[in-house]
């Protein structure tokens, strides 16, 4: 536990201190004192391992509280937290031992956790030292000085127990020894022990390592002189063991060396909390990210790397925006948007933006010129503009926000011998997060903008078309009220509000429609439907409109067509409501042509029309609800946009899809609708004979997870597979699976995506982030009723390896599950 003793006898001051300390430290104590007898008894208990105090007090002053505990506690690190002091105090405070020196103010409260952790280390740095400088005093005390005496050629006349016991031996040897000494030396550091003494006629102090009689190596400090005795000439020595002290060395070297990394990181940190500081405020700024992004690609330049350039992809990921670019001088920029447009955004190389943007790992390259050697080998221009830019290092960081891939930033520096660190990375991740955050709010704050300009436009169009059949309606049933018309005016009139008002229930009935489709309460009399008849009918109910404009409808319907499952008179309304669209945006005596064929196990449906047609621009969106190519007061086409978005609903709820074909306006469409059709026995019976023969080997010996929280899906899901011969667990949760797992060690997943409690992408990312041996990589297909194109892709991105939208085919799920196992069994093999 954390013990500090808090001066300050402004009690709000002490709450902003506390508060801002207890961020940082979990477990920490604060003892309060607000008057001088209350410091007196802290004093006394010394219960604390650290004090802040402020300066202007009424009883005192800072110096005179940091004497009084200087005086008691000389080791305890003291902080002065003040905003009344002046550059003097500050001076003669830290004479007097003071530890630091923070100012009262909001933007620097932020370094008082900073500043207690930063003299907490050092006093500990220094109880280190203290201890270190003991325990080396200590050991000089003991040391034991080895003195011998010896003949000039080495031979060992006498000694004391502590040169023997230096050399590991027992006792001295028996007569004169040749060399004895020289033994127990490297051969070159006795040599110019020798060299010095005859020379100088004494060495002193000199260290060099001693090889005991064990072997091991130990330091000494050897001091020699010569003297004569009956003349002959004598060398006598001392030897200190000097081991422990070069340890102690050692150890202090290294403390420094980590004290100064720790120094230098603490530098790294507050300049990196400066730069997420400034770049937060700076993606806040403005919703257009375009010029946030800028502005933060520019604060990466030159700080963090000498090129910067962030990339925002469409969701499909193949479709790049011009990229956002900062670099040091605009010779690198130049030759970098090269690199990128070239590799780095290119699908035809193993990495850059596009594999971090598939695989969602950042890609970290310390020493570019050796790690892509041998790519520059193969490839001559890659190396020319490697050699160019004199790229070192690179990061990319992929940019995600709500499981969406926004895109990527990159990183890249020219210094020579300058790399990139794990560091650095995690700078770039902080970086990217705030930036994936600022484009999804500005991307989602533009999606709000259109989503109220499309409903303002909708409500104009609504009100325009609600009003314009009831004028004709009102007016002609004022002038009938008043009797003034004769028989053919009357039929006219009748005629016309029966016109105006079957309009008007037209309109009606899209927008009940549309109502139950987004509340989910559109139900469907499902039963076998010959589309062939449907069209005819279709085609019956808009022939009077089609003569009106004096268009020709042209029908190909293909009598071997199978049946459908589905709902008759809502399949006609699809069909009816993509004729009228081909007819009311088809100029007078154009022509529309409808087709019906079999596409494999597919009926298809086409309408082709020689009209309009849809600009590039709106195609993506000509199924969306009130969306309308032109909404303005001076269009020439009436209609709410509600037509093709029901259609869409519809199709899709028969299991089907639709889509838009135009080469722009006025080349005309084609619309295209495909639905399951209802196989006849023989084609069943061949079918179910090759689906079997082809995934027997497959499906044998197979354990499968379902899991659904439909009990009448998971019991069809269940009853298909066991057909095909796999073994099938059929849970209801996403809990319950996890177990299964655990215990079952399965080999293929299926699991719906909209679970109560935790849904199937959640239960994916538990799954996905346990061991291989865990189960981690269990193949896995996602089968849901969440149908959209996005909702596919997020499916594929979390981990899944398929996505089947319900209602299912049983032959697409038996295909999909037998493909995703061949390839894993492959894999394995291989």
């Amino acid at each position: 536990m954390l013990r500090i003793l808090l001066i300050d006898d402004n009690p709000n001051d002490r709450l902003i201190a506390v508060r801002q300390l207890k961020r940082e430290f979990a477990d920490l104590k604060v003892e309060q004192v607000a008057i001088a007898d209350e410091l007196a008894q802290a004093l006394e208990r010394g219960q604390f391992d650290l004090v802040i105090t402020d300066y202007q007090l009424r009883w005192s002053n800072g110096l005179e509280v940091l004497r009084a505990i200087k005086a008691r506690c000389p080791d305890c690190p003291v902080i002065m937290f003040t905003n009344s002091g002046t550059q003097e105090v500050a001076v003669e405070a830290m004479k007097s031992g003071l530890d630091d020196y923070v100012v009262k103010s909001p933007q620097h409260y932020v370094r008082l956790s900073a500043a207690v952790r930063s003299a907490l280390e050092r006093a500990v740095a220094r109880q280190k030292a203290v201890n270190l400088e003991v325990r080396f005093q200590t050991l000089l005390n003991r040391l034991n000085v080895g003195i011998y005496r010896a003949t000039i050629d080495g031979s060992l006349l006498e000694s004391n127990p502590a040169f023997l016991r230096l050399l590991g031996l027992g006792t001295l040897p028996e007569g004169p020894a040749s060399r004895l000494i020289e033994l127990y030396f490297q051969p070159e550091d006795y040599a110019q022990l020798i060299n010095q003494l005859r020379e100088n006629g004494e060495v002193r102090d000199r260290e060099m390592q001693l090889r005991r009689a064990d072997g091991s190596l130990i330091w000494v400090r050897v001091s020699k002189t010569f003297t004569k005795t009956d003349g002959i000439t004598i060398i006598d020595g001392l030897i200190e063991d000097i081991s422990d002290r070069k340890q102690v060395e050692l150890e202090r070297e290294q403390l420094l060396s980590r004290e100064q990394v720790a120094r230098m990181e603490a530098e790294a940190e507050k300049q990196n909390y400066s730069l997420l500081s400034e770049a937060s405020r700076l993606l806040v700024s403005s919703l257009d990210y375009r010029t946030t992004l800028a502005k933060l690609a520019n604060l990466v330049v030159p700080t963090l790397a000498d090129c910067c350039f962030i990339d925002i992809v469409e969701t499909n990921l193949t479709v790049f925006e011009e990229p956002v670019v900062a670099a040091a001088t605009p010779d690198i920029e130049a030759l970098v948007l090269l690199l990128r447009r070239r590799y780095f955004a290119s699908t035809d190389v193993d990495f850059g933006v596009r594999k971090v943007l598939q695989t969602l790992e950042p890609e970290l390259v310390n020493d570019v010129p050796n790690a892509f050697l041998p790519l520059m080998s193969q490839d001559a221009e890659l190396g020319r503009l490697m050699r160019q830019i004199e790229v070192q290092s690179y990061i990319i960081v992929p940019l995600v926000a709500r499981d969406r891939k926004l895109g990527a930033i990159t990183w890249l520096t020219t210094q020579p011998n300058h790399s990139y660190s794990m560091t650095n990375l995690a700078m770039a991740q902080a970086l990217a997060q705030r930036a994936a955050t600022a484009i999804d709010n500005a991307q989602l704050y533009q999606q709000s903008l259109d989503a109220n300009r499309i409903k303002d436009e909708f409500l104009a169009v609504l009100s325009h078309e609600i009003r314009t059949p009831l004028n004709p309606i009102l007016g002609w049933a004022k002038l009938l009220r008043s009797k003034k018309l004769d028989e053919k005016k009357t039929a006219f009139a009748l005629e016309t509000i029966e016109r105006n008002a079957q309009l008007q229930t037209k309109l009606i009935e899209d927008l009940l429609d549309i109502s139950r489709i987004l509340r989910g309460k559109l139900n469907l009399n499902v039963c076998p439907v010959d589309l062939a008849t449907i069209i005819r009918a279709a085609m019956e109910t808009v022939r009077l409109s089609a003569e009106a404009k004096s268009i020709q409808i042209h029908s190909e319907l293909d009598s071997v067509v199978c049946q459908v499952f589905g709902d008759a008179g809502r399949l006609q309304q699809v069909v009816w409501n993509l004729l009228s669209n081909a007819i009311k945006f088809t100029p007078e005596g154009g022509q529309v042509e409808i087709y019906l064929e079999q596409d494999d196990s597919q009926a298809q449906i086409l309408v082709k029309d020689t009209g309009k047609g849809i600009s590039p621009d709106f195609l993506p969106y000509v199924f969306d609800t009130f969306r309308q190519a032109d909404s303005a007061t001076t269009r020439k086409f009436g209609g709410l946009g509600l037509g093709l978005a029901i259609v869409r609903y519809l199709v899709e709820m028969h299991g089907g899809t639709v889509l838009a074909e135009s080469f722009g306006e006025g080349q005309g469409a084609t619309f295209i609708i495909n639905l399951p059709m209802i196989l006849s026995e023989l084609q069943v019976s061949s079918k179910e004979s090759e689906a079997t023969t082809a995934n027997a080997s497959v499906f044998a010996g197979l354990q499968i997870l379902v899991v659904d929280d439909d009990p009448d899906s998971l019991e069809l899901v269940t009853f298909i597979l066991e057909q095909y011969g796999a073994t099938v667990r059929a849970l209801s949760s996403a809990t319950e699976t996890l177990a299964a797992i655990a215990q079952l060690k399965p080999d293929f997943l299926v699991s719906d995506i909209g679970m109560p409690e935790m849904d199937g992408y959640m239960l994916l990312r538990q799954i996905r982030s346990l061991s291989p041996e865990q189960g981690g990589r269990i193949p896995a297909i996602a089968l849901t009723a969440y149908a959209s194109e996005g909702d596919g892709q997020q499916a594929l991105s979390v981990g899944f390896q398929a996505h089947i939208a319900k209602p299912i085919d049983p032959a697409q799920l038996v295909a999909t599950i037998t493909n995703i196992v061949q390839k894993s069994r492959g894999k394995g093999e291989g």
